[in-house]
């Protein structure tokens, strides 16, 4: 198969034929007029799809179907947006118990995305990010808190990537945000007070997934005069203990999916 996205695009054709295609599953012929590729293209795709799962092929009649690794990463995906739309609910109850603005975002490769926000009772809002809006890792409250999820080399090669974008941000250096990084590891949460919007300050935690890796953030933000020292870890026991509540939805979830798995099995 060629490289690149013609690549990409004839594996994504060939399984979307498969998916509208017959429950007895497809002929390498039939893929191959159904995708428009020539006979020899579609069977060697298929045949390298078979090899990683995507695709099965059954042996009496050589007909391919979708295979049981597709069915994997949709539990996973699965997992994955059941504790997201948990989450939105939390960031809602957060706002309304802080009275500050919560948000949730989201990693995208070296940057953290807002995908949700909620804003609480107090007069003056801190809408420091808008829905949509990504920021390098590092030089956000959020950012910070899924950078304490990452291993080491994760986190050079991130604060590597970003290192022209955090440059902009002049309260800002790439060693004091390893420093933050190791304590925010260390307290289980992030803070950040006026690095980023001057009398602005943040506490986040990240949710992780059944294996420990972070899957979003919440972060709460609000002005600098309500981030004492004991606020900080007033609202940090709110961040914790619901994020406490999403996790263990979410280990119910996957173990759930994978004991069916062997429940399943032959």
């Amino acid at each position: 198969m060629e490289g690149g996205s013609k690549t990409i695009e004839r594996v994504g054709n060939i399984l979307k034929a498969l998916e509208n295609g017959p429950e007895e599953g497809m002929s390498s012929a039939q893929i191959a007029e159904a995708t428009g590729f020539d006979k020899a293209t579609a069977y060697r795709a298929l045949v390298s799809l078979s090899r990683i799962g995507l695709v099965d092929r059954e042996i009496e009649t050589r007909r391919f179907r979708l295979g049981i690794y597709l069915f994997a990463l949709g539990a996973a995906a699965a997992r994955r947006f059941s504790v997201l739309s948990h989450a939105r609910d939390l960031i809602v109850d957060i706002a309304r118990e802080t009275g500050d603005t919560v948000f949730l975002s989201v990693r995208n490769r070296y940057e953290s995305v807002c995908i949700d926000s909620a804003t609480g009772s107090y007069p003056i809002k801190a809408h420091t990010l808008s829905v949509g809006e990504s920021v390098p890792l590092g030089v956000s409250t959020g950012g910070l808190a899924m950078l304490a999820t990452m291993s080491d080399e994760e986190v050079r090669h991130a604060l590597q990537f970003n290192a022209v974008a955090i440059a902009k941000f002049h309260a800002i250096r790439p060693d004091t945000i390893y420093e933050q990084v190791a304590q925010s590891r260390e307290r289980g949460y992030a803070h950040y007070a006026g690095h980023v919007i001057a009398g602005m300050g943040g506490v986040a935690r990240a949710i992780r997934d059944p294996n420990g890796n972070g899957i979003a953030v919440i972060s709460v933000t609000a002005l600098l005069d309500r981030l004492s020292a004991s606020r900080v870890r007033l609202i940090d026991g709110i961040l914790r203990e619901g994020i406490d509540k999403i996790e263990q939805r979410a280990l119910l979830i996957g173990s759930g999916l994978r004991g069916g798995g062997r429940s399943a099995a032959p």
